[in-house]
């Protein structure tokens, strides 16, 4: 081995993936690495886990700081990311290479305006993100997603028609909403709600995606069960708010995910309208609705807690306007969903490289 490509790789091996708890090099992750002495410059690939990995930044720096050590300082280094997603694949939808169920035990804790946000951030990490709204009796993903005009197309593949996905904010959106006139109710006993859900899953052309985020209804019935059961979800992720009989019923959505005739992975806790902010008073939470709930939830079972989410005026302004908040980056809001989709794909990954092959 020449003398740089050594000392290259024995600097290297000293930056450590914090998820894989390996080394770049034995982890696999290191292609392509090239050097000119002359100008003194290294460059190489690193290939990570999902496009939507959230520290890139983290690896760079690391991996500067490493070769500049047996190197020198005035070398420069030019790290370039490529990505192959892991994932167990979807039982029935094999296009999908996660399938994220957001969950709550009950209703009003904001489950959906959660599961929309957490989509578009993903997709903002640079997944490739459908979400489905799975909510059979409440559709509000095409309100929330402005969408509430839309109709999907069908397209035939296969000999078989399927319903294209409407794409917006780069995400692949699908709904009963869209198939309904709006305010029409849908009085469905569960094995009816259960069939539909599974066609709208599985007669929809998704595409290729690295993450498919269904907002669930609220409980622990008939849908979440078809769901765990016959399309074997890679994880799961429970939303409530700190109020005390919110968290009291997420308890038991989260059971039911571990029950042996459902397990699915709980990947952590999402904390919604963790207290009210305002500008006009930047120094102060007002815990309107408790405090801590998510928290006492998460060490309670070992899960966990992927965020807290404060309520602003802003939220409803724009969920009401189908702007949602996680698109305008850099704000508080925005912000917090970003640390939590990194949050999700990380747990992900470690999920899929653990499991036996």
């Amino acid at each position: 081995m020449h003398g740089i490509e050594s000392q290259l790789y024995e600097a290297l091996r000293t930056v450590v993936d914090p998820d894989l708890r390996q080394n770049i090099v034995e982890a696999g992750m290191v292609k392509g690495l090239a050097w000119n002495e002359e100008d003194c410059k290294v460059s190489l690939t690193l290939q990570l886990t999902t496009p939507a990995c959230p520290l890139k930044d983290y690896f760079s720096s690391q991996i500067t700081e490493a070769v500049r050590q047996v190197l020198g300082e005035r070398w420069e280094v030019q790290v370039a990311f490529s990505s192959q997603t892991v994932g167990g694949g979807t039982e029935l939808v094999s296009q999908v290479k996660n399938l994220i169920l957001i969950g709550s035990g009950k209703g009003g804790v904001g489950k959906s305006t959660v599961a929309v946000n957490v989509a578009i951030a993903l997709a903002q990490l640079g997944g490739r993100v459908g979400l489905l709204d799975a909510d059979i009796y409440g559709p509000s993903i095409p309100i929330l997603m402005g969408l509430e005009q839309a109709k999907p197309a069908v397209r035939e593949k296969d000999g078989r028609p399927y319903l294209v996905p409407i794409r917006k904010y780069g995400v692949e959106v699908m709904s009963l909403g869209f198939l309904v006139p709006a305010g029409q109710a849908t009085p469905w006993r569960g094995p009816m709600a259960s069939n539909t859900l599974r066609q709208l899953l599985t007669e929809t052309d998704w595409g290729e995606l690295d993450y498919l985020v269904v907002d669930m209804p609220p409980g622990t019935g008939d849908i979440q069960i078809t769901l765990a059961q016959q399309f074997r979800p890679q994880g799961a992720v429970i939303v409530t708010t700190p109020q005390r009989l919110a968290w009291a019923d997420a308890e038991k959505a989260l059971m039911m995910f571990r029950m042996p005739l459902v397990q699915v992975p709980v990947i952590g806790i999402i904390e919604n309208m963790s207290y009210f902010w305002t500008p006009e008073l930047p120094q102060r939470k007002f815990y309107i609705f408790g405090e801590s709930g998510g928290r006492m939830l998460s060490q309670r079972y070992g899960v966990p807690l992927l965020g807290e989410i404060p309520l602003l005026e802003s939220v409803v302004q724009q969920s009401d306007a189908g702007i949602p908040p996680a698109l305008e980056s850099g704000t508080l809001l925005s912000d917090v969903f970003v640390r939590i989709a990194g949050e999700i794909v990380r747990a992900l990954s470690r999920l899929a490289l653990a499991s036996p092959v």
